[in-house]
């Protein structure tokens, strides 16, 4: 049987990896990582296209205006994740299913009994976009405290987020966690 903290740091981790929550160390640095800086990221990307069922033969670098609105986007799941808000969760994640907003709101029960607000951030490699949809492959973390102000951070991940344009924006599509990151 596991201790209370380990539960705890297990029930951290796994919403963390459920529901694709991410911490860059700090302030919030830029989530799209550039060229040079994030091989590793990069890497993945092309790794895991498959994952957001993106054609190869349509796969192209997104714009500087893709890439505005992208950052935009993921920059505002982060500010939903941080104030621990389902509804501001589902307005860039309409498609949200039951299952992660249930460990949603887990987490976020647990969060609120912390004497710090989450950091919650990206880091992510360049997207790929075909069409409408463009996947996203960043590193994620998530910093906290406990109830008594103790500071934790779960362990890095992976996680592959597609996004999809909308008229006037981009909204998260799926989000899935693709392994430990270094």
């Amino acid at each position: 049987m596991l201790s209370r903290k380990a539960n705890t740091f297990v029930f951290l981790t796994l919403g963390a990896a459920l529901v694709g929550s991410c911490f860059a160390e700090g302030s919030h640095r830029p989530i799209f990582q550039s060229e040079g800086s994030s091989g590793t990221l990069q890497t993945a990307v092309v790794d895991n296209a498959h994952i957001g069922q993106l054609s190869d033969a349509s796969l192209r670098a997104a714009s500087s205006e893709e890439l505005g609105g992208m950052e935009q986007t993921l920059d505002k799941y982060r500010t939903a994740f941080e104030s621990l808000s389902l509804p501001q969760m589902r307005e860039v994640w309409p498609g949200l299913d039951r299952r992660r907003a249930s460990a949603l709101k887990d987490v976020f029960a647990y969060l609120r009994t912390s004497k710090a607000a989450p950091q919650l951030g990206l880091e992510c490699a360049p997207p790929m976009v075909a069409g409408g949809l463009s996947n996203v492959t960043c590193r994620e973390t998530l910093a906290y405290s406990d109830s008594r102000g103790h500071a934790k951070q779960a362990k890095p991940a992976m996680v592959s987020i597609q996004l999809k344009k909308q008229p006037d924006s981009w909204v998260v599509e799926t989000m899935n966690g693709v392994g430990k990151a270094k």
